[in-house]
């Protein structure tokens, strides 16, 4: 891995061409302009704070009644490295996140979800991956469609197990 140092002027390159910071704008705007769509249109979820993070994950989180109930949310994540747009089942606390990953490996869920492969997850859907840019309405209804997937195969795994939305 490169010191700092060395890997200064690869970055300064791509700062001044100007492309990685529109790019990233870009991205942010995206982000942000999909958390209000969902939080306009379905007044049902209740909207976390939005984080741009650093160049990593931009992400923001929902949650319905019955997911604030189980202290749990699904977050809504661009990941920069894979260049995909993900969702994952999140606890409130580390606490909620150790009961529920031991209850993931009794259940059954879409072949599309994996397990975690991050400690703040407990389980994953990488929904778009290499996403096109140039139809933001496509990505948009991908992402909703696919938040609504999620949460219903959430519920129907409550509905076999009373006590649990899993």
């Amino acid at each position: 891995m490169k010191s700092m140092h060395d890997g200064f002027s690869e970055y300064q390159n791509l700062v001044q061409t100007g492309d990685i910071a529109r790019v990233y704008k870009g991205i942010i705007d995206y982000m942000q302009s999909l958390r209000r769509h969902l939080r306009d249109k379905h007044r049902e979820y209740k909207m976390g704070s939005f984080n741009q993070g650093t160049m990593d994950f931009t992400y923001f989180s929902l949650s319905t009644k019955e997911l604030k109930a189980e202290q749990l949310k699904l977050v809504i994540i661009f990941n920069h490295q894979k260049a995909s747009f993900e969702i994952w089942l999140a606890g409130q606390n580390k606490q909620v996140q150790k009961q529920y990953l031991a209850l993931m490996d009794e259940k059954e869920l879409g072949a599309h979800y994996r397990a975690s492969t991050h400690p703040h997850s407990i389980l994953e859907w990488e929904v778009l991956k290499s996403p096109n840019f140039n139809d933001l309405d496509t990505v948009t209804t991908k992402m909703e469609q696919s938040v609504k997937v999620f949460l219903q195969d959430l519920s129907k795994n409550g509905d076999q197990q009373k006590e649990r939305p899993l």
